[in-house]
């Protein structure tokens, strides 16, 4: 059914894959390849590999949904509440939503002395990110948003994100092994310059690295089926489609026309997420039919030939084969 992805572990477009899914009360995974092209040791169903930006939709977006919902926090606060050094008219709502006006991505752990402290490093971080507001707010895909999210829940809860997170599971009996901090090792991503080495059981994404390695944007390490149950769950709660449909599934992607990431014959109600290390998952919130798909892409580095088309190519032949 998936011949597709052995072919592309083949051709080195990752070492690894692993995929699961649900549909129709009927749930799949199934797995491939090493950990890195040289050991020839083997993945399984339950490799946790690095999320990336899926950190987002599986962290950040459900946590302040859950705020919104019992009313502990409006999505028009104005986030100057809680950045009280600077003054802003963003709204809580136009971080999620990517239309804060805030630039895609910004090198922090160039701009920042690495010497600093973990709570200079972010105070600086925040000075810096201010810095680049503008009146634009045409919609711009950027980690600053979720970055600053962060912060916002480090504020309210008084706890790091990787805290708040297992809290929210709890309570929601949304326990599944999603991570910051994984036990075992994971599929090679990136060589890290600023770490001199294949990044083992840490995020590739450096920014997150270097703010401590649990962030709003990045940091999650999780296998395929703890993200397709954990959806699965998270759909089933109260409180969670109510407050997306009202805010119209703000912080995940949908997919655009007829030649996404999400499949060639997605549906516009369709919701989801991308992760830069090669990493996906789609959901139909009118079936709760729940994918995801997780590779290592990124190693041994980003830049390899047409990257970002061959891995939008396998996105497409998968979520189309489930969704279709």
């Amino acid at each position: 059914m998936f011949g597709f992805l052995e072919e592309n572990i083949t051709s080195k477009l990752y070492s690894a894959y692993q995929y699961a899914f649900l549909k129709d009360a009927h749930f799949s995974r199934g797995c491939s390849g090493t950990f890195d092209f040289e050991s020839g040791e083997k993945v399984n169903d339950t490799t946790q590999f690095d999320l990336a930006s899926l950190t987002k939709a599986i962290v950040t977006v459900p946590i302040f949904y859950d705020l919104f919902s019992s009313g502990k926090l409006s999505e028009n606060e104005k986030i100057s509440r809680f950045f009280g050094d600077f003054k802003s008219d963003i709204t809580i709502f136009e971080l999620l939503s990517h239309t804060s006006g805030f630039p895609a991505w910004l090198p922090f752990y160039e701009l920042v002395p690495e010497e600093k402290s973990l709570k200079e490093r972010k105070k600086e971080v925040e000075t810096i990110i201010f810095q680049h507001e503008t009146s634009d707010k045409t919609k711009c895909y950027s980690d600053l948003n979720y970055i600053l999210l962060g912060f916002i829940l480090e504020n309210i809860f008084n706890q790091p994100i990787s805290e708040i997170f297992e809290n929210f599971k709890e309570i929601n009996k949304l326990n599944f092994d999603l991570t910051y901090s994984p036990k075992e090792k994971n599929p090679k991503t990136a060589f890290s310059k600023m770490r001199n080495t294949f990044p083992e059981r840490e995020v590739e994404d450096e920014n997150c690295w270097f703010l401590g390695g649990n962030t709003g944007h990045a940091g999650l390490f999780g296998n395929a089926a703890e993200v397709v149950f954990y959806f699965d769950s998270l759909l089933k709660t109260p409180w969670f489609l109510p407050t997306a449909q009202k805010l119209d599934f703000a912080g995940f992607d949908r997919p655009e026309g007829d030649d996404s990431n999400y499949g060639k014959s997605a549906k516009q109600r369709y919701i989801g997420h991308l992760g830069f290390t090669g990493t996906a998952f789609l959901i139909d919130p009118e079936t709760k039919t729940i994918a995801a798909l997780l590779t290592n892409s990124t190693y041994p580095a980003p830049d390899k030939p047409e990257r970002k088309e061959r891995i939008k190519q396998e996105r497409q032949q998968f979520f189309d084969r489930i969704f279709s």
